[in-house]
């Protein structure tokens, strides 16, 4: 929760089309059933597959690929 309320409301979303403004403002709704996600996961050791799915771009530092 302290990590999205510093978010900063003026900058664009993620991959995920989720903007910051719309985080804060969903926050409290969202926060009950993504906890409950997660204390699942952690108890029978099963991850959903949608949350194994990440889109990885590299970041290359040099000229040489």
């Amino acid at each position: 929760m302290n990590i999205v309320s510093n978010f900063k409301i003026n900058t664009s979303p993620g991959p995920d089309n989720i903007g910051p403004r719309l985080l804060k403002i969903i926050l409290h709704d969202i926060l009950d059933p993504l906890q409950y996600i997660c204390n699942l996961s952690f108890e029978t050791r099963v991850v959903p597959s949608k949350l194994k799915i990440a889109k990885v771009i590299p970041a290359y530092k040099k000229r040489t690929k």
